[in-house]
């Protein structure tokens, strides 16, 4: 774990667990540190990890560097109904490439009528 990136990330309920800095972006491993979540569908808790999805979004520019989060989305297998499911992260939309608030950055510039600047 990466505490001082974690704390800088401010994503409740986020870790950084690895970084790769490169020249003009950074990739921030990231994944949720629960270990159980509630079935969409039959409501019960599961802690049976079926599998993990990788995927990679845009965040906010850090330091000058364009900042991609490479996130590590479980999914788990519920007990009880026997369905996988993917946990859901507060930060990031229903396949989405950018975080929520990359998304509100930009909604924020346009509404004010400022020239949008890359983030």
């Amino acid at each position: 774990m990466q505490p001082l990136l974690t704390q800088m990330l401010n994503l409740p309920g986020i870790e950084v667990e690895y970084y790769r800095d490169f020249d003009s972006h950074l990739i921030l491993e990231v994944e949720a540190i629960t270990t159980q979540v509630i079935c969409p569908r039959c409501g019960e808790l599961s802690s049976h990890l079926h599998q993990n999805h990788w995927h990679l979004v845009r965040d906010l520019s850090m330091s000058g560097k364009t900042v991609f989060l490479k996130v590590n989305r479980h999914q788990f297998k519920c007990r009880t109904c026997g369905k996988p499911f993917s946990e859901k992260l507060d930060f990031l939309g229903h396949r989405r490439k950018q975080t929520d608030r990359v998304a509100e950055f930009i909604v924020q510039q346009v509404l004010h009528g400022d020239k949008l600047t890359i983030i």
